[in-house]
């Protein structure tokens, strides 16, 4: 109820249905704001877990355990500077029907390097390069290599020796896809 001079009269029904009609998205942002201060204020007062964002294992320890499950020799690269490896296994990956030793290693710029070895067929060398287009051939430490590119700029070396096949991948410089080479050619029997 109004009085004379078109004011609400405080406490009147008039007063109470605007004040809940104009009110209420203001409340409901005050509230909003409210629980995210608290939920921000909780977040930064809950203590952070140190977490190194590379994993990072010991893939000389895991081959010397698993070369006694393994039917042939693994081969074992020694990585460059700042290089570290993020995984080793022995295992069958995926759908394969053969047991593959798999590396891979992290560099310095964004590089990685990985190298799978398996007593396999053709077909399975083929089948890692994911369908790649080969490139070239080349000679590193003895062995030859079978480059596939992709348009990502990701390269397959493989190279084998009987039936001992090696699928080394990398997004690396040369001359570190090199060195990595240059020791499976050397450790491939």
């Amino acid at each position: 109820m109004a009085d004379e001079s078109g004011v609400m009269l405080p406490g009147s029904r008039e007063e109470m249905r605007f004040l809940r009609k104009n009110s209420n998205w203001v409340n409901m942002i005050i509230a909003i704001l409210a629980c995210l201060a608290v939920a921000v204020g909780i977040l930064f007062l809950a203590p952070q877990p140190e977490v190194d964002s590379e994993r990072v294992v010991d893939y000389q320890g895991i081959a010397e355990q698993s070369q006694g499950n393994a039917e042939f020799d693994l081969i074992v690269p020694q990585i460059p500077r700042g290089w570290t490896s993020n995984e080793a296994t022995l295992d069958r990956v995926g759908d394969s029907e053969f047991t593959s030793w798999y590396m891979s290693f992290i560099g310095p710029d964004d590089q990685w390097v990985s190298i799978e070895q398996a007593e396999a067929s053709e077909n399975w060398a083929k089948r890692k390069t994911d369908e790649a287009v080969a490139a070239e051939k080349v000679t590193v430490g003895g062995a030859d290599f079978q480059i596939y590119r992709t348009e990502e700029a990701k390269e397959y070396w493989v190279t084998h020796k009987g039936d001992m096949y090696v699928v080394l991948t990398a997004t690396a410089a040369p001359d570190t896809v090199n060195t990595f080479a240059d020791q499976v050619a050397a450790q491939l029997k």
